[in-house]
């Protein structure tokens, strides 16, 4: 019977010295083998060294991607270790519509952060058109892709709220799966990157470079808007008769962003929705987006990287001028929109269910919400100097949170 006993302690003891050396093993390969990176160009986001011009009645822009189909410069792969590189995901308001790369508030933000002993460096990872459920699964790609030191969160007031889906967010792994990956990290991302290097390397056809001038788009653009025009209802269209000569002159010459009208008539309200955080479609919207950051932190922290979120102001809520050049095209404001906390409530109270740190700039905004010079007139998106104000009120506040990280 002893026998018996000290042969179990002993297949024990053994069980457990072999489980620690593999995960001596782990870590010390993890330091040592190269990382596995998916070569040649792939279409991430965009088109992969494309090159655009944009024009519209406020503005004329041009959009350059790099090989990986993101619109910003060229990313080194494999990181430097003296890089402390954050990834910002968002919709067009992160991307930048209407300003040039430069003048984001992301790339504004990388001239405004320091850390000792390392190189902030920015990577703007915002696709317009898109919502909460698209950076979560944009995340999941480009966070082990990148290694990013931190995850930065565009979350645009009011849109981003009632775009807050439930498709495509099933949580990512099981109960083992995140053991495993706690116990063999190394192990669990090389296996990652070599599926997602084959993910890549399948769905990415070899084409050449795409190139379009302003005075294409502005084609594309008026054609898409005569299609809608010609589908609308007899109540859209005497809607649309009723807007000022300017805009509609701008929508059949492809200035003017077509989906933009077509929302107004089709759902005026898009603004006012969100006002209430009580009321039960907004609560459902408000869950939807924390499973969303809550998928985005789980990727983050697989990877050893952090997360925090940005309410980004949206200008009829916190600009005068803003909330007036938005009903010219469609859209119905109350007064409430420029006072309410609403916009950025509904955004923190997701952000606290997910337990993800949350930073506001609305007061900034709200300061100078006579000046004409923070949105576009028509497109409302921000302009060049709306972006540097997002960035000088969000930099110190960071930079705070980042020095005490």
């Amino acid at each position: 019977m002893k026998s018996f006993f000290k042969n179990i302690i002993l297949i024990l003891v053994s069980i457990f010295v072999v489980f620690v050396l593999t995960m001596i093993v782990d870590r010390v390969l993890g330091n040592i083998l190269p990382k596995p990176f998916p070569e040649g160009t792939h279409d991430l986001i965009f088109p992969p060294l494309s090159r655009q011009e944009f024009a519209s009645v406020d503005f004329k822009y041009v959009v350059e991607t790099n090989s990986l189909g993101i619109r910003d410069r060229e990313i080194q792969r494999p990181k430097s270790s003296g890089i402390y590189r954050i990834i910002a995901v968002g919709d067009s308001y992160t991307y930048g519509w209407g300003v040039n790369i430069e003048e984001t508030w992301l790339r504004r933000l990388e001239q405004k952060l320091s850390l000792a002993n390392r190189q902030i460096e920015t990577v703007n990872l915002g696709k317009p058109g898109t919502g909460p459920p698209f950076y979560a699964e944009i995340s999941r790609t480009v966070v082990p892709l990148l290694e990013p030191d931190l995850v930065l969160v565009g979350i645009l007031q009011g849109n981003d709220i009632a775009s807050s889906g439930s498709e495509g967010l099933e949580q990512m792994s099981s109960g083992l799966l995140r053991w495993t990956k706690l116990l063999y990290p190394n192990f669990v991302r090389t296996v990652e990157m070599m599926r997602l290097t084959r993910s890549l390397e399948t769905r990415t056809q070899e084409r050449p470079p795409e190139k379009t001038t302003a005075e294409d788009n502005a084609k594309w653009s008026a054609n898409t808007a005569k299609e809608f025009y010609e589908k609308m209802s007899p109540v859209e269209k005497q809607k649309f008769d009723n807007f000022d000569a300017e805009v509609k002159q701008a929508f059949f010459d492809g200035l003017l962003n077509p989906y933009m009208i077509d929302l107004a008539l089709k759902n005026k309200h898009i603004y006012t929705l969100t006002l209430n955080p009580e009321d039960p479609w907004i609560q459902q919207c408000i869950e939807n987006m924390a499973k969303s950051l809550q998928i985005i932190k789980s990727v983050a922290s697989q990877s050893n990287a952090q997360i925090t979120v940005v309410s980004i102001p949206d200008g009829p809520y916190v600009n005068e001028v803003a909330w007036k050049n938005i009903q010219r095209v469609g859209f119905d404001v109350v007064p409430e929109m420029l006072t309410s906390d609403a916009p950025d409530k509904v955004i923190q109270i997701a952000c606290k269910k997910a337990n993800v740190p949350c930073f506001t700039v609305s007061d900034a905004f709200r300061q100078r919400k006579q000046d004409p010079n923070l949105f576009f007139t028509l497109d409302g998106h921000l302009t060049a100097e709306g972006h540097k104000l997002l960035a000088e009120t969000l930099a110190p506040e960071l930079q705070k949170w980042l020095t005490e990280k």
